[in-house]
């Protein structure tokens, strides 16, 4: 399994545009065959920044999303809304333990 934690940072103000647009992305992620955990959290103190929880199959399945229409449309419609560049975190898998791959 592969997961990460994306960090995005939005302009005040543009937080309802942000879920419109986030939301999208969400359900199609979601019906990805590669996705096991697509959660979006918001931060409790600084209402602009939202969190992604992203948990994949593999490297591979994180891949083939970047290639998805709705992924290419999230990126481009959140470019304008953004404060600041998204930032991501790669954590390694610890449990639940992985099925043996071989």
């Amino acid at each position: 399994m592969f997961a990460m934690l994306v960090e995005i940072n939005i302009k005040e103000g543009k937080e309802s545009e942000f879920l419109e647009v986030f939301t999208r992305n969400h359900i199609g992620t979601r019906n990805e065959p590669g996705n096991v955990r697509f959660d979006v959290l918001r931060d409790p103190v600084v209402k602009t920044r939202f969190y992604a929880y992203e948990v994949y199959q593999s490297e591979q399945a994180l891949s083939e999303h970047r290639t998805t229409a709705h992924y290419q449309r999230c990126v481009k419609e959140l470019e304008p809304i953004m404060s600041q560049a998204r930032s991501k975190r790669i954590f390694d898998w610890v449990l639940p333990e992985q099925p043996d791959e071989s």
